[in-house]
Formats: structure tokens, sequence, C-alpha cells
């Protein structure tokens, strides 16, 4: 897959939060996980070398402020849904670094890695600043990854979309009467609605997504794993007004569909 000679390439994850106030960083949802893995792997395409994820120890052994499995298990997980051998990840026994402190100490242990930044969304976070790469450029053509065929064992339906609404986020949340008529919408173009559930592998939902004519839903981790599989314009969200993130902000203006009527649909 590589050129011969290939050199690894080193990719850091900011070690804290773009957002208000001096937090760390922690990864603490799948889509956090997702998003950064798929940075990494539009870096490794981009320079057509395999990259390392560098994390700082509290997006690995660290999760809701306690010692955990958690984290090494999901991220593992994330990086197999990727083609073999683009991806590979490392944990360090440091947190909460400045960002040039956190570059620094990677250099220090061999590794010259780089991170990136956020300009189209710089007005959102009052902690991001210009260093490393450009974000928004390597999200801005998505990857449409193949996934794992699974079809010893998952029968798909003919036409379907995948939907995703669940969030204990109330201001991701859509109401049950919101969700029915959406879910109606749908139906009445002929799709099948195939619900992507906790208790799914993530392999399980890669095949459903890649497979799927739109994926139906909030922002939400299904977002960062729909935008693996597929193109912005097959992704359709709903918010209500609640919670905007730099996510659903930069996924609509590269052509994801918010808030669709009926009549916007393609059946």
């Amino acid at each position: 897959m590589f050129r011969e000679g290939f050199k690894m390439k080193h990719f850091a994850i900011r070690s804290k939060s773009i957002r208000s106030g001096d937090r760390p960083f922690t990864t603490p949802g799948l889509g956090d996980r997702v998003h950064s893995a798929l940075m990494a792997y539009q870096y490794s395409k981009e320079t057509n070398e395999p990259v390392t994820i560098h994390v700082t120890d509290d997006k690995w052994s660290i999760a809701g402020g306690v010692i955990s499995d958690k984290k090494p298990k999901s991220w593992n997980e994330i990086i197999d849904l990727f083609p073999k051998g683009t991806l590979h990840i490392m944990n360090h026994p440091v947190e909460n670094l400045f960002e040039f402190k956190w570059l620094d100490y990677l250099k220090q242990k061999g590794y010259d890695a780089v991170t990136y930044h956020y300009p189209d969304a710089m007005k959102m976070h009052p902690n991001d600043f210009v260093i490393g790469l450009d974000a928004t450029k390597l999200l801005k053509k998505l990857p449409c990854i193949k996934a794992e065929d699974m079809s010893d064992t998952i029968t798909l339906p003919k036409k379907y979309v995948t939907v995703q609404f669940d969030t204990n986020d109330d201001g991701r949340s859509l109401n049950n009467l919101l969700k029915n008529g959406i879910y109606a919408r749908y139906e009445a173009k002929g799709f099948r609605l195939i619900h992507l559930k906790g208790d799914m592998s993530l392999k399980e939902i890669g095949y459903y997504l890649s497979n799927a004519t739109y994926h139906v839903g909030i922002d939400s981790g299904m977002l960062h794993m729909a935008q693996l599989y597929m193109n912005y314009n097959q992704i359709h969200l709903y918010n209500t007004g609640g919670y905007v993130s730099h996510h659903l902000v930069r996924a609509t203006f590269l052509g994801a569909r918010l808030n669709l009527n009926a009549d916007q649909i393609n059946g």
C-alpha cells in the first residue's frame, strides 16, 4: 500500500481542550476518538505513509475519572476499521500539557509529531490557535472507506437508511414526536430504517453505514462513524436549535443536509 522505504508519520492528538476553560482534552466520547482517527487517516492518505497516533494518558487509561480499559479497547476497535497497517496508536504517561510542551515531549522521545488546528472554527473555540496541520483541509473530502464484508451474518435490506437519535445531551436530543415525524418521511420514500444501537460492534455499524443510502441522525458519535463511509451529502442531520458543535457546522457547510422536509428527501 505504501511506497518502498516508507517512513512512519506521527500525529499528536491535542492535549488540551480547544473549548473554554483550562482543561485537558480527554476524548471522552466515541465520536471524539473516531474523529481523531479520521484526521490521522487523512494525514496518512495525504503523505502516503502510515501514521502513529500519539495520545496523552487521559485519552487512554482513564475514563470517567477512574482507571479503565474502556478507551484502549475503543481505540483499537476504531483503528481496526481502517485499512490494515495505516494507523497505529501509542499512549504516553503525561497529561494536560500545553501543546508545544506536548510536542516537545514527543520530540525528546524520538517522535517528530504534528498536531492540528481548526481554522474554520476559531471563533467557536477560544483556546484554539494556529499550530500544525489545517484540520479543515484534512476533513474537506471524506475517505469513503470500504467496510469489512459481513454478508455471511447480516442480510441488508434493498433500500435503507441508518438512523441514530439516542443521546444523553439535552442540547442535541429530539422529542419522540419529532423523531417519529422524521422516520415517517423516510419510510414514505420507501426506505427501511436500520437503527444503530450501542450493543452493535463498530464493524457491524460500519457495514450498515457503508451500504446505506443515507445516514439520518443528530450530531453524535454516529455522525463521525458516517464520515468514515459516506460522502457528506449522504448525511442528513437534525437539530432543533440546541447545542451546535463545530462538527455540525463543518459537515453542513461541506454538504451534509440539515433539517430536511419530506420534499427535500430523494428516494
